[in-house]
């Protein structure tokens, strides 16, 4: 019984940790960019998530996460659903395979940011509302948002270790 209250404050705490992230990104790196593009922290958050809770319930984690960032009305929110979701599982089924380290996770959320912000990149521009931006800033916009993926991995962790 006591497990349980364990699991259910650890999930409360992602999803938190979750709704935090998502008004860091919108209401203070909203309107802010650097060199030109906007941070993407839910992608680095998910992937950490889901590399140490593994990739079934990370993958269900993401999924809902990224329901609720369309919900909220993200202009990337339907896109956000799917590579979300495959970001998420995809990460927590190679952590699980191999190991649940700080790297892989940098590695991961790197390849995670490139996945995500790519198909939204090439959606903007197949229905034309690119506006004009290179695909190069895309790989600026990952190298400046991954480095926080160091105090998502240890948040992550410091939270997974209420549940265990």
């Amino acid at each position: 019984m006591f497990q349980r209250y364990k699991k259910t404050i650890m999930w409360v705490l992602y999803a938190v940790l979750f709704l935090l992230t998502m008004l860091l990104q919108t209401a203070v790196f909203g309107r802010t960019r650097f060199f030109g593009v906007k941070l993407s922290l839910i992608p680095v958050l998910l992937v950490c998530v889901s590399a140490i809770v593994g990739h079934e319930a990370g993958g269900l984690f993401c999924l809902v996460a990224a329901f609720v960032w369309y919900l909220s009305g993200a202009a990337d929110g339907s896109i956000a659903i799917l590579t979300l979701t495959v970001c998420g599982i995809g990460a927590g089924f190679a952590c699980s395979q191999f190991s649940r380290r700080f790297f892989p996770a940098l590695g991961l959320s790197f390849l995670a940011l490139l996945l995500h912000e790519g198909v939204v990149f090439w959606m903007h521009a197949y229905l034309g509302a690119a506006d004009g931006a290179p695909f190069s800033w895309v790989l600026l916009m990952a190298v400046l948002s991954v480095p926080s993926w160091a105090i998502f991995y240890l948040l992550a962790k410091a939270i997974g270790k209420v549940g265990a």
